[in-house]
């Protein structure tokens, strides 16, 4: 009676670590954001194909003080991949077999092993094969695993955020967003167009800013009247540590760069960039923005995610911020969801 006691106990503890995905009892996924396991034999791995697969993997980081990889990586061959590796979150498999493929493919997967994870599947006929398509095509790897881990932390977000915060946003600005439970100070502007979140670590800080102005013409969503917009309300908005000093926006070192999102069908402005606080101090960091026209006001609306972690990595630590950019809802401008079917899709 008590091996059987013993062996129901151990299954119902064993439950605990497990999910159900349609009927199937998948583990919870292993491993750190942002880092990617290859499964690649050593025939390719050790090859130029495989040097050219790890830098297209790890290409800098746009809009960041110091060179950070977009990803971390690791390695194993078939052989080594077994039922202990298998449950790690973010999965690249290479395979070279002129059998059965005709052309180099992508096929992207989710929940294989454990959840919620992420798998990409580089098929190929030959090695030559797969270097014309990471030429052509090698940042679509990059791109997969960056919107993984972002959907990871929406979906998180979605869960478990500061609803005190989140209410008052609501409240005041006509707009929804999950604002991080670790966030817990803010500030208003005096006229309650803007409002500063922060977390007000002291070691890797990460904020929010929010801010709304009228819309009168496209001339307003340029990089260079966006930038101006962004320096006017920041430094109001967030004094320096020493008297007289303010937080800007970065120039001299990397300039900021605009990008042209399309969020279900609406124009979003994206800039990431470097911030630094003007005057005599040396604080600075990485920002990513998000600008929207929002049409049943007429009014413009950004939002901004920024760090603060001096002489610390801060890859994670942005890209977890500007996750929760993604949360904000306009009452005309739907969220960017990005989704992967559970059934393997080949991206031609």
């Amino acid at each position: 009676m008590k091996s059987i006691k013993y062996v129901l106990f151990a299954l119902a503890f064993s439950l605990l670590f497990v999910s159900c995905e349609k009927g199937r009892f998948l583990t919870s996924i292993t491993g750190s954001p942002f880092e990617v396991l290859v499964v690649a034999n050593n025939d390719i791995w050790k090859s130029n194909i495989g040097h050219q697969l790890l830098d297209s993997l790890t290409t800098p980081m746009r809009g960041m003080p110091q060179r950070e990889p977009s990803l971390s990586i690791s390695h194993c061959t078939e052989n080594q991949f077994t039922s202990m590796l298998k449950p790690t979150r973010n999965i690249l498999i290479v395979q070279i077999d002129s059998a059965h493929y005709t052309k180099a493919n992508l096929i992207v997967s989710k929940n294989k092993w454990a959840r919620p994870q992420y798998i990409a599947k580089l098929v190929a006929p030959c090695k030559d094969s797969i270097a014309s398509f990471l030429t052509n095509r090698g940042g679509q790897i990059t791109e997969f695993f960056v919107q993984a881990e972002r959907e990871r932390e929406i979906a998180y977000l979605r869960k478990k955020y500061n609803r005190q915060l989140s209410r008052m946003v609501y409240e005041k600005l006509g707009m929804q967003i999950n604002v991080p439970s670790t966030l817990t100070l803010y500030k208003w502007s005096e006229d309650s167009s803007a409002i500063w979140l922060s977390t007000g670590a002291t070691n890797v800080r990460q904020d929010l800013v929010i801010y709304t102005y009228p819309y009168t013409n496209t001339s307003q969503l340029t990089l260079e009247n966006l930038n101006a917009k962004r320096d006017s309300v920041l430094k109001t908005l967030i004094p320096g540590p020493v008297d007289g000093s303010y937080m800007g926006t970065e120039y001299r070192v990397s300039p900021p760069e605009m990008k042209v999102l399309n969020l279900e069908g609406k124009f979003c402005a994206e800039i990431k960039g470097l911030w630094r606080v003007q005057g005599k101090t040396m604080m600075g960091g990485p920002y990513v923005s998000h600008t929207m026209v929002e049409e049943t006001t007429n009014r413009i609306v950004t939002i901004e995610g920024f760090v603060y972690a001096p002489q610390q990595s801060k890859r994670n630590a942005i890209r977890q911020i500007e996750a929760a950019t993604y949360t904000l809802s306009l009452p005309a401008v739907a969220n960017a969801v990005i989704v992967t079917g559970d059934k393997e899709e080949q991206k031609e």
